[in-house]
């Protein structure tokens, strides 16, 4: 300990001896009149002084004695360098710009002094008199990697994205070492991505990977990479290699979560499963989301009973339950177990707060119009009836409920109380969301009670709404075809065809029309109509008929 408080004092004693010695220099050279004496100290004692005192990073020393030099001898260009680089390291850059200035105009060509003054104006944010210094000096010296790397990050920091992307490559050529090499590539790769040059982006990760193969995050950049343009398949390959070096709970719980999510984008809903359960063991996992999501992946396979079994223990865990006993509603409903779902949203009303209430009594009446059209469709119209009616409880203004009951009555074959209903539907749809089938179907029924004017009206309206309507052309076709008015008739099942290739009526009634003038044609469509259903018996026959006439 004594032995290095001695050797501290005595470094401390040179260091003041040589202050001391530098000063006293100094004011023998500012006291001198005579030309002897202003040569006390030469140019070559002067430069090594300050070279000497720059190096020790005596700044102050160093600007005392170069300024108090320059008074007498102005024009020593390496001794204004040092001083402009003892002021740019003491944060005085304004004087160092000054002196940078000065040394340019006499010496252009000083790259260190470009250099001092490029860093000045980095230091001060001025950033593009910064480039201009820099390209200057990288013009002159492309192998600097100092400068190199300060005027890729000029153009990087200033959006120059291609500019730096340029310029990151050279000095990716000049680094010797792998792992400057591995630290450029990585900065490129994000340029790259940045530009939406995914290719060179792409290329710039695996030449890191191909430095680093286990490196955590360029895999993971690589994976989302893969992910942003839609790769999953890639992507997928990408994180089951990780998953053979990763040991890391916060990366393997990412890994795992975007494997997930990647499957269920690619619909492989049994992967989605497998890797959801292999989730569950992870550190920091969601066990009650995962669990869900088990759940719904089940049910996307038709897994309704190991579906719901999940969704019943999650609704029994959780304190609230309310969305799981959504999805669990839900879930009956898909099984058409119409009263188990109406049981849970009368368990959840029960103890529901105002805005989940009001969300409950819209799904109980969705729930009743779908068990409604469930009846419907197996000829059980006063259940039908019965159920829509019981949705208008729950909200009266939806729309699709008097749209059903209109179906119902077109069914029964009571047009006026379907025209009625269809009226109120399209009353009630106030953001038009049905409103090209609430007039499809209007039309239809006064088509039925001859009502042809009201049925061209709801056709036309239909058309303005929505003009590429396939079903609305092709009743347009039949209304024209009906007055004989065979070219718009022809106009109108041609685009009916057109914006739906598979609306089959729509051929077969084309083809009905160029009997009369094209007979090639109609047989080109009874032959595309019987290609696309075998069994459809009026085409099969009046191809036959066209035939038999063609050979008579």
């Amino acid at each position: 300990m004594t032995e290095t408080n001695l050797i501290i004092i005595i470094v401390a004693f040179v260091v003041a001896v040589v202050a001391i010695y530098i000063l006293y220099s100094i004011i023998l050279y500012q006291g001198s009149s005579s030309k002897g004496d202003e040569l006390q100290i030469s140019t070559k004692n002067i430069l090594d002084q300050v070279e000497v005192l720059f190096e020790k990073k005596e700044y102050a020393l160093v600007q005392l004695m170069a300024t108090k030099y320059l008074d007498r001898v102005p024009g020593h260009i390496e001794v204004r360098i040092y001083l402009a680089k003892a002021y740019y390291e003491d944060k005085k850059y304004n004087q160092a710009i000054r002196q940078c200035s000065i040394i340019l105009k006499k010496k252009p060509s000083s790259m260190e002094t470009r250099q001092v003054l490029g860093n000045c104006y980095i230091k001060k944010q001025i950033f593009q008199k910064a480039i201009k210094e820099f390209e200057y000096v990288f013009e002159h010296n492309k192998n600097d990697k100092t400068v190199v790397r300060t005027l890729a990050e000029l153009y990087k920091q200033t959006d120059q994205l291609y500019s730096a992307i340029s310029v990151y490559e050279i000095l990716s050529d000049l680094m010797e070492l792998d792992e400057d090499v591995a630290d450029i590539q990585s900065i490129l790769a994000e340029l790259n991505e940045e530009v939406h040059d995914y290719p060179a982006a792409f290329e710039a990760y695996k030449t890191r990977l191909g430095i680093y193969p286990n490196d955590v995050n360029t895999n993971r950049k690589l994976t989302e990479l893969y992910i942003k343009i839609k790769n999953y398949p890639v992507a997928i390959e990408t994180l089951l290699y990780m998953l053979s070096f990763v040991t890391d709970s916060k990366t393997l719980l990412w890994i795992y979560e975007t494997l997930v999510e990647l499957y269920v984008e690619s619909e492989d809903y049994e992967r989605a499963i497998e890797y959801s359960e292999k989730l569950l063991d992870i550190q920091g996992s969601d066990k009650f989301k995962v669990r869900d999501n088990i759940a719904a992946f089940n049910i996307k396979l038709n897994r309704f009973g190991e579906g719901i079994s999940i969704l019943e223990d999650l609704a029994m865990m959780s304190q609230n339950g309310f969305d799981v006993t959504l999805e669990l509603a839900d879930a009956y409903i898909q099984t058409k177990e119409y009263q188990k779902a109406i049981d849970k949203y009368m368990l959840l009303l029960d103890k529901a707060t105002p805005k989940e209430a009001k969300t409950v009594n819209l799904l109980m009446c969705e729930l009743y119009v779908n068990w409604a059209i469930d009846m419907a469709e197996q000829d059980k119209l006063d259940e039908s009836f019965e159920y829509l009616k019981d949705a208008t409880q729950y909200n009266a203004l939806n729309s699709e409920i008097y749209y059903n009951v209109a179906k119902n009555y077109y069914k029964q074959k009571n047009y006026t109380g379907c025209v009625e209903s269809t009226n109120q539907a399209i009353e009630y749809d106030k953001q038009n969301n049905y409103k090209a089938k609430y007039l499809l179907l209007l039309s239809e029924a006064h088509h039925q009670l001859g009502n042809f004017f009201e049925e061209k009206k709801a056709l036309t309206d239909l058309l303005k709404f929505d003009e590429k309507n396939p079903q609305g052309l092709y009743r347009v076709g039949l209304m024209y075809a009906a007055q004989h008015d065979f070219k718009n008739a022809e106009d109108a099942f041609k685009k009916a065809i057109m914006y739906n290739p598979e609306l089959i009526q729509a051929k077969y009634n084309l083809a009905l029309l160029y009997e009369n003038n094209n007979r090639e044609k109609a047989k080109e469509l009874y032959k595309e109509i019987l290609e696309q259903d075998p069994s459809f018996e009026e085409a099969k026959n009046s191809l036959a008929d066209l035939s038999t006439s063609d050979f008579y």
